[in-house]
This record gives C-alpha cells, structure tokens and sequence, in this order.
C-alpha cells in the first residue's frame, strides 16, 4: 500500500516548495480538494485516536462487539486494522479528513501497533496545519518502522515546514539527519533528494541545494518545479547551468 501511495506522487505538482506554499508529503496522493463533510466538531470519532486516554477507554468498551465482528470476518486483529486504514489513505486522498480520521482510529482500536495509523493521522494534521501534532504522529510512526525511507521525508518535511513557520517541531537539523539517512538507504528517491534541497535552501547552503536539486532532476525531472528552481536562482545562479 505504501508503495502504491509513494507512485502517486509522480503526477502530483509541488507549488512554490521554498516558501510559499505547503510542502506535499512524500506518501501523499494528490489531495483533492473538497469541504470536510458537515460533522459534529465535538463527536470524539473525529478526533485524532479519539481525543484522549479517557474516550479512548470508552470507545473500546463501546466498539467492543464491533472489535468480535473484525475478528470473525477477517484472519487477524492485524489484518482487520490494516483493512480500515487502507480505508483512511482513500478517504484521505479525496479530503474527506474527518471520514479518514474515523477509519485510522478504527484501525488504532483494532492493532495500536500499525504504524500506518500515526502515519495517516500524521498526513491528516499535516494537512490541517497542524505541524507538531503531525510531527508527533509520524515520528511515532517512525519509532514502528525506523528504517521507512518514504516516511523518514515526511517527518523531515513537517519539520522543514515548522522551521518556516519560526515553530518548535524539533530543529532543522533533525530533518537534515533524516534525509541524510534516508538518502544513503535509498539513493534513487527523487523526493528524498528534493526535500534536502529544500531544507539546505531554508538554511541558505545554496550550493548544497543546487547539488541535491539537481540529485532529484537526474533521477526524475518530474519532481522539479520551476517556482523553487526560480526562487533558489534568484540567491545563486545554477552552478551547472543546466536551469537559467
């Protein structure tokens, strides 16, 4: 599933990634836009693990024969949870936020383990803006599957965007760890490659980001958007001469 979702990438477009626009996901699907059906603020399904300790015991007590249910119709508790979140990712990818919200917190219920539940409500919090509740779900993700290269870029991610936003999700720093981590693992993610730039760009290592921007161009030009390529020239023109 994973993998499906990091192809999807490929034909989505990345606007203004420096500055002024958010920065997509590496996991993300294209995200479509749409309002976030008329639901109750206040039911607790919505919230993110259903908002606490406290709900969270009673939703268990209260989802108890739906967890019976899970157990007869698929092999496994696992299976189950991975089922609702495949759900979340669909429900996701066409902005219905507060539906897929619902489908990971089932999926919670059912295997708290499953690391894509933080990596769902991760992506969700993204999306709302929410950078340190997003940074805080994926890195538990992460703890889970610490070798993820995909979801490694996305905790850099969020944490490039809290450093634009002058907000503590952990320092810069760390996400340059990330993607340095992540780029010696898999040293053909386009992404992975882009996002350093990005984060070297927010430093103001130009060369650096020329080096690395260029990294992702080789290996899929696709991922390159001309806003950035634009506003990186304006601090320093393209050592290779390739952009001008």
């Amino acid at each position: 599933m994973r993998k499906l979702l990091y192809f999807f990438i490929l034909s989505s477009t990345v606007q203004a990634l420096a500055q002024t626009e958010m920065t997509q996901f590496a996991s993300s699907r294209q995200i479509t836009k749409k309002e976030t059906a008329n639901l109750d603020s206040q039911d607790v399904r919505y919230l993110p693990l259903f908002g606490s300790r406290e709900t969270l015991q009673k939703q268990l007590v209260k989802n108890a024969d739906f967890v019976e249910q899970c157990i007869t119709n698929f092999s496994t508790k696992e299976d189950a949870s991975k089922f609702f979140a495949e759900r979340g990712w669909e429900y996701l990818s066409e902005g219905l936020l507060d539906t897929a919200t619902y489908r990971f917190n089932l999926a919670y219920l059912l295997n708290p383990n499953n690391m894509d539940v933080y990596w769902g409500l991760g992506s969700i919090s993204y999306q709302r803006n929410n950078f340190e509740q997003s940074a805080a779900f994926l890195r538990k993700g992460l703890s889970l599957s610490p070798d993820n290269t995909v979801l490694m870029v996305d905790v850099a991610t969020v944490q490039i965007a809290c450093f634009k936003e002058k907000k503590d999700c952990n320092d810069i720093d760390d996400a340059l760890a990330l993607l340095e981590k992540s780029v010696k693992l898999d040293s053909t993610n386009a992404n992975a490659w882009l996002k350093y730039s990005i984060a070297e760009f927010q430093l103001e290592h130009y060369d650096k980001a020329w080096d690395y921007l260029h990294k992702c161009r080789v290996l899929d030009l696709s991922f390159v958007d001309l806003n950035y390529v634009q506003e990186l020239m304006a601090k320093k023109e393209d050592p290779v001469g390739f952009f001008k």
